[in-house]
C-alpha cells in the first residue's frame, strides 16, 4: 500500500494504492495531507470524526477528500493521519488525527482547493486496488 504525488498540466495528483478499499481510501487521503503540510510535524493530538456518503466508491472517495479539505479549512487544522471506521459503495465514516496550525511549529506545503472527478476509476489489478485523484491547486 502507498502513495505517490503525480504532476499534471495544471494541477497536481495522487496516485494510490492498497490492499483493499479501505487501504485506497487512507493511502488516498494521506497523499493529500502530504500535499498540505509536513506530516512530521503534526502530531495527532485532536481526533475528528466525519461521514460522507457518494453515489459508488469513486464519488465516496472525492466526497471524503473534499470533506477533508473542508475540514482543514474551517477547523483550521492540519491532519498527519487517517482511520476508515466504515466503507460501503455509497459512504464511509473516518477519522482524523492532528492539531490546529501553528506556523511556529507547521511548515504549509500547498492550498489545495479541491478533489475533481477528472478521469478518476478505482481499479483492481491482481491483488491490488489503484486510483489517481486529480486535485486543484
Amino acid at each position: 500500500m502507498g502513495y505517490r504525488v503525480v504532476d499534471t498540466t495544471a494541477d497536481t495528483g495522487v496516485e494510490a494504492w492498497g490492499e483493499s478499499l479501505k487501504e485506497l481510501f487512507e493511502e488516498t487521503a494521506r497523499g493529500l495531507l502530504y500535499l498540505m503540510a509536513d506530516l512530521s510535524k503534526v502530531d495527532p493530538v485532536e481526533e475528528v470524526e466525519a461521514e460522507v456518503e457518494g453515489v459508488d466508491y469513486e464519488d465516496t472517495l472525492v466526497t471524503m477528500l473534499n470533506e477533508i479539505i473542508y475540514l482543514h479549512e474551517t477547523r483550521k487544522m492540519l491532519f498527519s493521519d487517517i482511520e476508515i471506521l466504515d466503507l460501503s459503495p455509497g459512504k464511509v465514516r473516518f477519522r482524523l488525527r492532528g492539531e490546529k496550525i501553528d506556523l511556529r511549529k507547521h511548515e504549509l506545503n500547498t492550498e489545495v482547493k479541491a478533489a475533481t472527478y477528472h478521469n478518476i476509476r478505482i481499479a483492481k489489478e491482481g491483488d491490488t486496488y489503484r486510483v489517481r485523484v486529480v486535485f486543484d491547486l
